[in-house]
């Protein structure tokens, strides 16, 4: 029995420790568990992070101080600024001072308004398939307009150039030939306009076969104390007080008003008021708009 009792301490001492390394273990192995699922989410976590980033950074593309110098996108080539042409067709529209339309002048059943307003028309739709143009027309024959009322129009539009197109009338049936006013030497246009007109008249004449009354065809006019009508040659520089016509006094920018030819002289008629002669007045007068705007001075 002694015996006995002896082992039985042992025996219940060794138990003990048993559980209690048991217990340690379990401890140890529960941290161990903890540590790994730590690691798990911190890892999770970072992942997220990790792809979220290149989302980002795709969904916000760099700015132009991101981008190197070599690669940075060519800039954009901006359209070149097209010429404001106004084209004015003489007369239209019921005038109220007459209380009648106004044709202009008349012959062999022609109304100058008619023809100047085709001209300007043709001339109006080879300007606008040239994209260097920006045609304007300052009338359309629906309504009369005064002539500052035509420079609004034009100066509004920002032109740089008018051209007033007319057609003379004499009681006298021989009379004939193509005139073209330029802006005067009072007006800072004065040079632009003359050299205009010395290409719209020579060509008038070489390619229609029109006759150029006074020196070359470009001339001055003035309108005196009494209204009476003054020529000059545009040979003659002296600026004048008097006024001019009013469209190419008011307009700002470079001008001419033509007198194409004498409705009143059939053989003017034949050069620039049928159809077929209104077409070839409108190319005369695209080609010299061309050369204008090149440029050019008619030698």
């Amino acid at each position: 029995m002694p015996n006995r009792t002896a082992v039985q301490p042992y025996s219940s001492t060794r138990v003990m420790q048993r559980k209690c390394r048991r217990k340690r273990r379990a401890r140890a192995v529960q941290r161990v568990l903890y540590f790994l699922a730590a690691l798990l989410v911190a890892g999770a976590v970072g992942l997220v992070l990790y792809q979220g980033a290149p989302l980002r950074a795709h969904a916000e593309p760099p700015g132009p101080a991101d981008v190197p110098a070599d690669v940075q996108p060519a800039p954009t080539a901006q359209p070149a600024a097209q010429f404001v042409v106004a084209i004015d067709p003489g007369h239209g529209g019921v005038n109220p001072n007459i209380g009648a339309e106004d044709w202009g002048s008349e012959a062999d059943g022609l109304r100058e308004s008619d023809i100047t307003l085709r001209t300007a028309r043709l001339l109006y739709d080879k300007l606008a398939a040239d994209g260097r143009f920006a045609p304007v027309l300052t009338a359309d024959g629906s309504a009369y307009l005064k002539p500052s009322e035509r420079a609004a129009a034009a100066r509004d539009a920002g032109a740089d150039l008018l051209l007033s197109i007319h057609l003379n009338c004499d009681a006298s049936t021989a009379t004939h030939g193509l005139e073209c006013y330029a802006a005067p030497p009072h007006l800072a246009a004065n040079a632009e306009s003359v050299r205009f007109g010395r290409l719209v008249t020579a060509a008038f004449r070489d390619e229609l076969g029109l006759t150029l009354r006074g020196q070359d065809g470009v001339r001055y006019l003035y309108f005196d104390a009494n209204d009476a009508r003054v020529i000059a040659e545009s040979s003659d520089t002296t600026p004048r007080t008097d006024p001019t016509f009013t469209v190419l006094e008011d307009c700002a920018c470079p001008a001419v008003l033509v007198e194409e030819g004498f409705i009143s002289n059939a053989a003017d008629r034949e050069m620039v008021c049928r159809d077929d002669a209104c077409e070839r007045a409108a190319e005369v007068y695209y080609a010299c708009i061309v050369r204008f705007f090149e440029g050019e001075v008619e030698q």
